[in-house]
């Protein structure tokens, strides 16, 4: 048999590429048919796009047409990511959160498809910004339809790589239906009086889809000229849609069964390539072996990825803070000593910092070059300084974002800028498609940081609709960003670092009214300030009332909370500054305290921030606080000043608020008019965002007559000179500001005599409601804060139980992911850790078993408290793995440690079969028997060999579970003084199974079995029903609670409880990651790390759930 030519070899590959995609094709059809999968989108018909890619190379990027199985497969991404993906399955791309057909691989350069068609278009531009300069000369795939061609994104996409001089390949792929809806003549390449040959001056390629000869020759010349010359490129790939659009279409109702019958004949791109190869001397039967052998093995591995294992749920979109971000202690938000700088001064210095520090970093928006600096001078300096990175967009806003995301996915940190939030939804599709999505669709596969700054809110004369929003709301109801906005210049600084710092998508919307305001400032290091993510700022301490704002508002609510002390009523005020995450705890812990909560926000009030904090606020304190929203109605901002002041949340509205919640009265006195025959010239800023103004030069003297218009003086405000002109007719009086004087904007500069002369009604420019007085009810009724809202104290008689000491015997044998990985192939180390969270446990010894550990444990805890057996008045045993049944484990463990005590010691001991949950029963037998016996000492033991009844060979139990035993000392009220923490009597429930769900047999009775879908939902529903009803007793709530310890089962149910409860990271323990699934022990492994450590006064919540089922949940109160 003569050798093939590499031409003919190549082909053969691409044949299989596309033989491949055919066959996942008919498969996953079959499968939706037989309801065993849900979604399925064909790409018969455009299998040639495969063709590509023997002229690409590793470091191109493919952002791929949902139907280019073909090209993906011969990219290298494997025939089993689709079927995983068909199942949505936990090794798919998304672990199972992607609709099937919308794929990722980021080790091949394959971007992530999304829902938004032609979404992928300005990602293109993005990422070939960043790749046209580097070396081997890469390229952007941006394979589009026909339909999604005429997207506007995409044209604006189009418009940038012709703007940019971008090499990205625009690929239509061209079957003539926009699902139902015919495309010809109906496209910018295709109009009705006939094909264009240009579309932005980028000439447009038209190729036969069908004829595999034809589509290698022309996407190798296309792509060889992108290499060489860096443009962009337009190619129409003619090609037909062979099958319906998904399976939830059915194309028989829009087409004839003739037409779909001859398209199929006439158009099949493998009929056309098997003859190529056939007539270039490749035998049938090796195209039909291979044929039936890709047949054969795609069903073998549908099979397999069917079998995998589901995914669990992931509550929340956003990727893990690292501690540091989170840790208050690290807070920094400069001094104010030295040089101060305004919060507009203070962005531009971090930014500047930022981009000498990372060459990765970019700025991109509307106005950010020099001279003009951003339309507000926040960038001003900075394109000098850092040319070709600090760059002018279109006035797109679209484009903006969507150029920003793909310079991310290339792994730049770009920054996006829109001039004002009102114009965030313009540009919302790529920020809640996209940047909010990334992360949780791909899993952490890709990762997108871009800081969105956009200036927000009102307040200032000169703004109005659509110049004057603060849109957090949407921001934060977009999942996966994070989103700021500071009040202060240090918050400022702190905050953006953070942002650089967190990796993660975030919005940071800073107030224009707050940019120079010096009253805020900072200190120059602003590359040392940083805030902790989440956590808000107390700047200002009460007992009386609780303040919540942020941005403009904090200032007002500090004004009306100054009011207040003054009439001997004193309030926390909370500047949230982070609005997602926010800081949940400190709110709601204020308000436990004062019973009174206002909220101040610019946005408008309904489904807003306020609204989510006022709900979050209410269900945790159970109605027992008096809560008021002042926002603004749902309504827009309008540009009459004094009316924008009404509509805002003012100083004025918030304080009647207040004075309204307190029961008090509240009027007026407004300043004095001005004489007779005067009036007064204030000082006024050149734009809206002006604070102060420096006189620089009067152009008039006392005595001089003035006309209207006439020049008064050279003045500088904030962002730029100006000339101030008279605004009206009279005699010069007085001049109130010297030369060189810095006043705020508002401020009385001239006096003027006008007689009897017109005097225009001026209008205003700052808020000025008067001065307050206040009429409160007798300070004896104004109540710190509503008993009932009060935090229960601890019982008079002093604790009941406590917990004296804790010792562990882990098993002797210490067993890693790879060991467990060479006995379950299914799951390879890291596999292991990333699902399950644990790299390694401890495996009993053969020598070793439930008593001997136990054994071990309790002498190690009676000789580190000096006791014997004979000290003890009780032993409780939670086991599930039983040496045997009688005589009971406590009963054998105490038999050891009564060895050589004359005579034998006698009490009560007994074995309890709880599950994961024992270790909270036997607590509760030992609080019950101390309650009774408060000179008592009971010995607590938990002890499970749990190895020995796994297949070693499951992946769904081996990796899990590990042995160990521990023993706890409780005293009784006698020996308060030896207790690390007390105990809340443990509140316990049942719920029957039988075993179908979860079991754990009698030796050599086969092996531990759980469901693992049914297990999850069941433990973290009863977990945190169970703590819920602990702390209840208490008066408390989970989220009171100090810190969190659940049953260790796997580090995705931790997750599940903690995300569920609204805990932040740091409240919920795990220590899963070095010990397994011990059962009952996980609780007490987990003191025994803690409670040495602790700090008084602390509130540990116990939590676990257990085969049966079972559970429980208890209170500690550290001491």
């Amino acid at each position: 048999m003569a050798a093939k030519s590499e031409k003919v070899q190549l082909f053969l590959q691409i044949f299989e590429s596309i033989l491949k995609a055919r066959e996942i094709d008919v498969l996953e059809q079959d499968y939706t048919q037989r309801g065993e999968a849900f979604f399925h989108v064909s790409g018969a018909g455009h299998e040639n796009v495969a063709f590509l890619n023997p002229y690409l190379i590793p470091d191109d990027y493919l952002h791929c047409h949902y139907r280019d199985k073909s090209l993906m497969l011969a990219r290298g991404v494997t025939s089993r990511q689709f079927f995983l993906s068909l199942f949505a399955k936990d090794q798919s791309h998304s672990r199972g959160r992607q609709m099937s057909a919308h794929l990722s691989d980021p080790s091949h350069n394959v971007l992530s498809l999304v829902g938004p068609v032609g979404n992928n278009a300005l990602q293109a531009a993005g990422l070939a910004e960043v790749v046209k300069n580097k070396a081997k000369n890469p390229i952007v795939l941006c394979a589009l339809g026909d339909g999604m061609s005429q997207q506007g994104e995409v044209l604006e996409a189009i418009a940038h790589a012709v703007r940019e001089t971008l090499p990205v390949l625009f690929l239509i792929e061209d079957n003539n239906w926009a699902i139902s809806t015919k495309t010809q003549t109906k496209t910018f390449y295709d109009h009705p009086e006939g094909p264009a040959s240009e579309f932005y001056g980028i000439p447009i390629t038209r190729v036969d889809g069908r004829d595999p000869l034809t589509v290698y020759e022309t996407f190798g010349n296309v792509v060889t000229a992108m290499r060489a010359d860096r443009k962009p490129a337009i190619v129409v790939f003619q090609v037909s849609r062979l099958n319906s659009h998904t399976n939830a279409d059915d194309q028989r109702l829009y087409r004839t069964t003739e037409e779909i019958e001859e398209t199929r004949r006439r158009d099949d791109p493998i009929l056309f390539l098997r003859k190529w190869l056939v007539d270039n001397g490749v035998a049938e039967t090796e195209l039909d072996a291979l044929h039936s052998r890709l047949r054969d093995e795609l069903r073998q591995e549908a099979i397999d990825a069917q079998d995998s294992p589901e995914p669990e749920p992931c509550f929340t979109a956003k990727a893990d803070l690292p501690k540091a971000l989170t840790d208050p202690a690290r807070e920094y938000r400069g001094t104010s000593d030295g040089d101060q700088i305004t919060m507009l001064e203070a962005i531009r210095e971090v930014l500047k910092t930022r981009l000498s520090w990372d060459e990765k970093v970019s700025l991109f928006g509307e106005d950010l070059e020099d001279p003009k600096g951003d339309v507000f001078g926040i960038t001003k300096g900075l394109s000098q300084a850092f040319p070709g990175r600090v760059r002018n967009s279109p006035l797109a806003e679209s484009t903006i974002v969507g150029v920003s995301v793909g310079r991310a996915l290339a792994g730049d940190h770009p920054v996006a800028f829109l001039q004002f939030a009102d114009f965030f939804p313009i540009a919302y599709n790529q920020i809640f498609a996209e940047l909010g999505s990334m992360h949780w669709r791909t899993d952490g596969g890709w990762r997108c940081p871009v800081i969105i700054m956009a200036t927000c809110g009102g307040f200032k004369p000169g703004l109005g609709p659509f110049h004057a929003s603060s849109m957090e709301s949407i921001a934060v109801h977009t999942p996966g960003l994070d989103v700021y906005m500071p009040a202060t210049a240090g918050d400022a600084a702190g905050l953006l670092n953070a942002a650089f710092e967190s990796q993660r998508p975030t919005i940071f919307f800073y107030p224009k009214s707050s940019l120079n305001d010096r009253s805020a400032a900072t200190s120059r290091d602003v590359a040392r300030q940083i805030v902790a993510i989440g956590k808000a700022r107390i700047h200002r301490k009460g007992d009386h009332f609780t303040f919540v704002g942020w941005g403009n508002t904090v200032a007002l609510c500090d004004k009306a909370a100054q009011a207040l002390e003054k009439a001997g009523v004193t309030s926390d005020v909370i500047d949230l500054r982070s609005l997602s995450p926010w800081d949940a705890d400190t709110v709601v812990e204020s308000v436990r305290r004062t019973g009174r909560l206002i909220i101040a926000q610019e946005d408008s009030l309904t489904a807003s921030m306020a609204s989510e904090i006022s709900a979050t606020v209410a269900e945790r304190l159970g109605g027992q606080a008096q809560i008021r929203r002042v926002s603004r109605p749902d309504t827009h901002v309008p540009f009459h000043f004094e009316n924008q002041l009404e509509v805002l949340p003012s100083y004025k509205r918030i304080l009647t608020e207040a004075v309204e919640m307190l029961g008090g009265k509240l009027t007026w006195i407004q300043d004095k008019a001005p004489e007779a025959g005067f009036s007064f010239v204030e000082a006024a800023g050149s734009s809206p965002s002006d604070e102060s103004v420096t006189v620089l030069e009067w152009k008039v003297k006392v005595g001089d007559d003035l006309k209207p218009g006439q020049m008064l003086a050279e003045m500088e405000a904030d962002k730029a000179a100006f000339e101030l002109a008279c605004p009206l007719e009279g005699k010069l009086v007085e001049i109130l500001v010297p030369v060189g004087d810095m006043v705020k904007v508002g401020t009385p500069l001239l006096k003027i005599a006008t007689g009897n002369a017109r005097v225009a009604r001026k209008p205003a420019t700052q808020e000025n409601p008067g001065t307050p007085s206040l009429e409160l009810p007798a300070s004896a009724t104004i109540a710190k804060a509503p008993a009932s809202a009060a935090l229960p104290a601890l019982a008079n008689q002093g604790p009941v139980a406590g917990i004296a000491g804790i010792s562990i015997a882990p098993g002797s044998r210490k067993v890693s992911n790879e060991e467990i990985s060479r006995q379950c192939p299914e799951w390879t180390p890291e596999d292991i850790y990333k699902r399950i969270g644990i790299e390694s446990r401890f495996w009993a010894n053969e020598d070793e078993t439930a008593v001997t550990l136990a054994v071990k444990a309790a002498r190690e805890l009676l000789a580190k408290h000096h006791l014997t057996a004979a000290d003890l008045t009780a032993v409780f045993c939670s086991t599930g793995t039983p040496v045997k049944f009688t005589p009971s484990t406590a009963c054998l463990v105490l038999a050891e440690l009564s060895r050589g005590l004359t005579p034998q010691p006698e009490m009560q001991a007994a074995d309890i079969n709880s599950a994961c949950s024992g270790y909270l029963y036997t607590l509760q037998a030992a609080y019950d028997h101390l309650l009774h016996n408060p000179a008592g000492k009971v010995l607590v033991l938990s002890t499970e060999v749990l190895s020995r009844r796994t297949d070693p060979a499951d992946y769904q139990t081996a990796p899990i579970f590990g042995d160990a035993a521990t023993a706890t000392l409780v005293v009784g009220a006698d020996n308060a003084q030896q207790m690390l923490a007390s105990i809340d009597r443990p509140v316990l429930s049942a719920k029957g199974e039988n075993g179908d769900i979860l079991r754990v047999p009698l030796t050599g009775d086969g092996y531990i079995y759980q469901d693992g879908p049914k297990v999850y939902v069941e433990a973290i529903r009863h977990m945190i029903a169970q703590l819920e009803a602990a702390c209840s007793v208490n008066g408390l709530t989970p989220n009171d609670l100090d810190l969190v310890i659940a049953h260790q089962a796997n580090q995705r149910i931790l997750n599940a409880v903690r995300q569920k409860t609204k805990l932040p990271v740091e409240k919920v323990f795990s220590n899963i990651r070095n010990y397994g699934n011990t059962s009952s022990n996980t609780i007490p492994l987990s003191l025994y790390e803690l409670l040495p450590e602790r700090r008084p006064g602390k509130l540990i919540g116990l939590t676990a759930f257990g085969g049966g089922f079972t559970f429980g949940a208890a209170v500690l109160h550290t001491l």
